[in-house]
C-alpha cells in the first residue's frame, strides 16, 4: 500500500513556486518560478510538477 507523506516541511521553503518532486515525493529535485522553467530544469526527469500555495492559502476548486 502506497503511504501519503506529509510534504508541509519539504515545501515550506518553496511557497509561491513550481517544483517538480521525485517520483517517491520525498526529495526536491527542482523549484522556479514558472512551469516551464521547472520543467527545463529537469529535462523530462520522471518526476511530479506541483504548485505550492503559500501555507496561510486556501485551495478551492472551482466549476462553472
Amino acid at each position: 500500500m502506497k503511504r501519503n507523506y506529509d510534504l508541509r516541511k519539504l515545501l515550506k521553503t518553496h511557497e509561491n513556486k513550481w517544483v517538480a518532486l521525485s517520483r517517491d515525493q520525498r526529495k526536491v529535485l527542482a523549484s522556479g518560478k514558472t512551469l516551464k522553467e521547472v520543467a527545463m530544469k529537469t529535462k523530462a526527469q520522471d518526476t511530479v510538477l506541483m504548485k505550492v500555495f503559500p501555507s496561510d492559502a486556501f485551495y478551492v476548486p472551482f466549476s462553472v
